[in-house]
């Protein structure tokens, strides 16, 4: 018992203060070492958790943001002066020396992961208070983390080398070739079909520590843990990817849909947000919930990227005082200060919000919270990121948005991977590919009408009855909801996908440059293979069987 409470207080402290537990900080995985670990269930799970430690280096952070967020249409160069790197990527004249096409810290996660998967098994048979059902769910944990880096690894790059063992001695081989995306996300896809039955439904701690309640920290660890809910949100991305690709079985299309349906039981009714005043007997403490419209304006913002790990969220990487999330400080700002990045104008100004105020500001509340609303439309009126940098505390009545700047001293945003939306919106571009519009209308008017309480209607049928016009409101939609968080270049690449060119992708990304770029960018976006990165000269180097992405080869010398 005593030990289980020393590893319980360890397991607490490694999730909220990841930077100053040196247990976490993984040893050279040789001999010597491989010999005196993997003893107990302690050592299994310090290396599950370094997993996570190792996602919130500035190369696994950083690659999610850049090419999540500043390759893409919603963003432009901030106030602070973008490093040269930086803007040769965000003007696509990208070379193999960029710094920012590293993808080191990807594979750090990914040989974690293999070690918990191949060694863990040798811990349970050491430790006999190492359960089997503890050991599959470690073991789950690693497989849906590796799972996530190689999908991450195939967007940015497209072909990538495929690595399922730990490297644990200097003389193994390091020289592996580059291996299909695609084929690599069959892989993970069956990896983690595999696996959902043993991950945790939640995590539960018995000990109270650090000033925070036994239920508040049992939340922090749910949402920071891979759960049986982030497998199934990442395996319904993933299926939506691979479906996507020309001539892709479309039945990949209705394994998205069932991965979304098995979330959907822990999904509770939008009118119970506040969890705590709910009678919680018989809960299992998967609930997830979805804020309504009646509570958005005042409760969402700020309870899903300050307060952090909010019931509508499924994964959430945490950080804290002692690991701040420097890479959303760094693009997206702090404590009233600018970014590397600004919101793009057209966000604003740009169809894309459906409904206006007189002062021309959205009327949908995601519009208003998710950056500071500029003055003019004028090119050099930069527009604040405030979605993970700000407190958020109202609407006033002339439209403006009150937000409070927050040190970043004492504010460490969460980076959300997956939350309840997700679930909505994946379903809802599955379904449209089977052609089930109205089933997909049904689902975005869900997540678009509780960000504005005061439409009226359901966005009508009438206006959206082809299949084309229904793919361009939920890719609309999913801008709309998930502005800046790290997702917007991967859906215009599953569209081009979808369509096997980039001509609408480009219809989209195009706005966001003056006149004098538009048709440069368009000559080198315009090739397929141009939107993947290069592999970075350091690791051709290093692995002699590497071989540049095919349009670098040919394009840049």
């Amino acid at each position: 018992m005593k030990k289980m409470k020393h590893i319980c207080l360890l397991l607490a402290a490694a999730v909220m203060m990841p930077a100053c537990t040196d247990w976490l900080d993984i040893r050279p995985l040789d001999r010597t070492v491989h010999e005196n670990f993997w003893k107990t269930q302690e050592d299994v799970e310090s290396v599950v958790l370094a997993c996570y430690r190792a996602m919130m280096e500035g190369g696994y952070m950083g690659g999610v943001i850049l090419n999540g967020e500043a390759r893409s249409d919603n963003t432009i160069a901030g106030k602070i002066t973008a490093d040269p790197d930086l803007e040769r990527i965000m003007n696509a004249t990208i070379l193999p020396s960029n710094a920012y096409v590293k993808w080191g810290d990807f594979y750090k996660v990914i040989n974690y992961c293999n070690s918990v998967i191949e060694f863990a098994p040798l811990a349970a048979d050491i430790d006999p208070n190492y359960t089997q059902g503890m050991m599959k769910a470690h073991v789950a944990e690693a497989r849906t983390l590796r799972a996530l880096a190689y999908f991450y690894l195939v967007r940015i790059w497209g072909d990538v080398p495929y690595i399922d063992f730990p490297y644990s001695e200097d003389t193994q081989e390091f020289k592996i070739p580059k291996s299909s995306g695609d084929s690599i996300l069959a892989l993970m896809a069956q990896d983690l079909d595999a696996n959902e039955p043993d991950g945790a439904e939640r995590y539960v701690l018995k000990t109270r520590g650090y000033g925070i309640t036994e239920t508040s920290q049992a939340r922090i660890n749910t949402k920071g843990r891979i759960t049986k809910n982030a497998v199934r949100a990442l395996l319904a991305d993933i299926y939506l990817w691979l479906a996507s690709r020309e001539g892709a079985d479309p039945g990949l299309y209705q394994k998205c849909i069932d991965a979304c349906d098995r979330v959907w039981p822990d999904i509770l009714p939008a009118e119970i947000v506040d969890f705590s005043m709910v009678n919680q007997d018989g809960w299992t403490g998967a609930e997830l919930g979805l804020h309504s419209n009646a509570t958005f304006e005042t409760r969402a913002f700020n309870y899903l990227y300050f307060w952090k790990n909010d019931y509508e969220s499924i994964f959430e990487l945490q950080f804290d005082r002692e690991k701040k999330n420097g890479e959303v400080n760094s693009f997206y700002g702090t404590n009233g200060a600018f970014g590397t990045l600004s919101a793009a104008l057209f966000v604003n100004y740009d169809k894309l919000w459906l409904e206006k105020d007189d002062n021309n500001k959205p009327k949908d509340l995601r519009g208003r919270f998710s950056y500071k609303h500029p003055v003019s439309d004028e090119l050099d009126d930069l527009v604040q990121i405030y979605k993970y940098v700000v407190y958020i505390y109202g609407v006033s009545a002339n439209g403006n948005v009150g937000a409070e700047d927050v040190s970043d001293e004492v504010y460490f945003p969460n980076w959300i991977f997956y939350r309840t939306p997700d679930i909505y919106l994946m379903k809802a571009e599955a379904l449209v590919e089977q052609g089930r519009l109205e089933e997909a209308l049904a689902l975005v008017n869900v997540t678009y009408k509780r960000s504005n309480p005061s439409a009226a209607a359901d966005l009508p049928f009438a206006e959206y009855s082809s299949q084309e016009l229904m793919r361009e409101l939920v890719l609309h939609e999913r801008q709309r909801e998930f502005l800046f968080e790290g997702k917007r270049w991967f859906d215009l690449l599953r569209f081009a996908r979808r369509e096997g060119k980039s001509t609408t992708m480009l219809k989209y990304l195009l706005r966001k440059y003056d006149a004098n770029s538009t048709s440069i960018i368009q000559s080198k976006l315009i090739n397929m293979d141009a939107l993947y990165l290069p592999i970075h000269q350091d690791e051709l180097k290093r692995n002699t069987v590497l071989v540049q992405n095919q349009y670098y080869l040919e394009n840049v010398k």
